[in-house]
């Protein structure tokens, strides 16, 4: 069992305890993990799903029961039997009796429609729609959430194989869920890592308010960095590879109270996409600001194809073949890219050194240092055309590596625009990777988030 799979259901086992049992679980200050103070029962049942937790980790677990029992309203040591309790992916949970375990979550994301989970990318996964990781649902209102959903999305739909159709009846989906979850009737939570500090609860798409990343001041932190350079062996295309295919940088915003700084990081995902993923920075051991283990979840691939559109003006994919090999025109426009980034961005500028090189073999005559932007894209893509599927592994790097490059003009014109601008563009990043919405247009479910 994955580690991770692990400790989603320690914390779920934590809460059902916690909620259902009473346990006690002593305060933020003083849990009571050890052996005079512990709950015997729900210590017990943590080892029977996670058998060698260690000591820090059990102190999170009760650190995050006790945070979300606060939340809920529910007072230490009393038990309160009306809830079932559930985790993405699992049929059942040993630590926990099998009429107490619910799979709705499971069931809301397969009943979903082909058309539905397309608005979430082209091999959606149910994180691209809500982030929940395990979740508590009233015992009582169970059958009827999903009678309402069958009616509201699944059954008598607005109309099939129609995008509106579609983005309005996840819209509906969402509204429900949210409802449902400032009645504490459906809870869905997601847990990031929380082995150092005090946990606690921020609630995530429960109302309507959009006006916040319109007032956020943001900057980049560390530069954009991103290596051109690509590298082989003795010429053999198998071995063809960028020196590194991820885009990466850091930054920080604050929207009143409300501060964040994360590392990001967007690499090779398909031809079409990239997988980008901010992580949280938070306070480490000595105080200082270290990139925390827990990626704060991917930006699905739809919403990024509209940041880029938003704050480049081009298309993410534009004069970027897919399938085919790339015309002088594609060719063209890319080197005016690459010029463009180069020279381009004050904060948003890439680190330097930003050079153009292909280093095959230097023995063959196939070294090529410090070239022009024209002179490295006529040799990326005369390599690239000795490629017939696109899909191999050197092919979908370079579009990936351009792709990425259009990320940093998009940057760099957010900052042209104003500091307004990028700050917004650097909070709606964050924002749409935890599945945050900043428009009535967002798509992603309510939940909490325990970190």
């Amino acid at each position: 069992m994955a580690d991770t799979e692990r400790q989603e259901l320690a914390s779920i086992t934590a809460f059902y305890y916690a909620i259902e049992k009473g346990a006690n679980l002593g305060t933020l200050q003083e849990p009571a993990i050890n052996l005079q103070d512990r709950d015997e029962e729900l210590y017990q049942a943590l080892l029977s799903v996670y058998s060698d937790m260690e000591t820090r980790w059990y102190r999170a677990f009760i650190k995050q029961a006790i945070v979300f029992i606060d939340w809920l309203g529910h007072r230490q040591g009393s038990t309160d039997t009306s809830y079932k309790y559930g985790r993405f992916g699992s049929n059942s949970i040993d630590s926990i009796p099998s009429s107490k375990t619910s799979t709705l979550g499971d069931w809301m994301w397969d009943n979903l429609t082909k058309d539905q989970k397309k608005l979430y990318g082209s091999n959606p996964k149910k994180d691209s729609w809500n982030p929940m990781d395990v979740y508590i649902v009233k015992k009582s209102d169970e059958q009827g959430i999903k009678d309402e959903i069958k009616e509201a999305c699944c059954e008598n739909r607005i109309g099939e194989n129609v995008e509106s159709a579609a983005i309005m009846e996840m819209q509906s989906l969402n509204q429900y869920l949210a409802y449902y979850t400032n009645k504490h009737t459906f809870i869905g939570i997601s847990l990031k890592e929380t082995d150092f500090g005090d946990p606690k609860v921020t609630e995530n798409n429960l109302k309507n308010d959009f006006n916040h990343i319109h007032t956020s001041c943001g900057m980049i932190t560390r530069k954009l960095n991103m290596s051109m350079t690509v590298l082989g062996a003795k010429g053999k295309t198998a071995k063809l590879d960028f020196k590194t295919n991820s885009l990466k940088y850091d930054a920080s915003f604050n929207i009143a109270n409300y501060e964040k700084q994360y590392t990001y990081e967007s690499k090779i995902s398909s031809v079409e996409n990239h997988a980008t993923e901010p992580r949280d920075r938070v306070r480490g051991a000595r105080g200082g600001f270290t990139t925390a283990n827990a990626r704060n979840g991917a930006v699905p691939a739809p919403k990024m194809a509209q940041i880029v559109k938003k704050y480049s003006g081009q298309a993410i994919n534009a004069n970027i073949p897919l399938k085919g090999n790339f015309t002088e025109t594609d060719k063209k426009e890319m080197v005016k890219l690459l010029n463009s980034i180069k020279t381009g961005g004050d904060t948003t500028a890439v680190e330097k050194p930003f050079e153009f090189n292909i280093h095959l073999d230097k023995q063959g005559g196939k070294w090529f240092s410090d070239l022009s932007a024209k002179e490295y894209m006529d040799k990326l893509v005369e390599i690239d055309n000795t490629f017939k599927k696109k899909t191999d592994k050197f092919p979908k790097a370079v579009r990936s590596k351009l792709r990425a490059a259009r990320y940093i003009l998009m940057f760099q014109k957010a900052e042209k625009e104003s500091e307004e601008k990028l700050s917004e563009l650097i909070a709606e990043i964050y924002f749409s990777s935890a599945k945050i919405n900043i428009s009535k247009n967002d798509l992603s479910g309510p939940f909490i988030k325990i970190q």
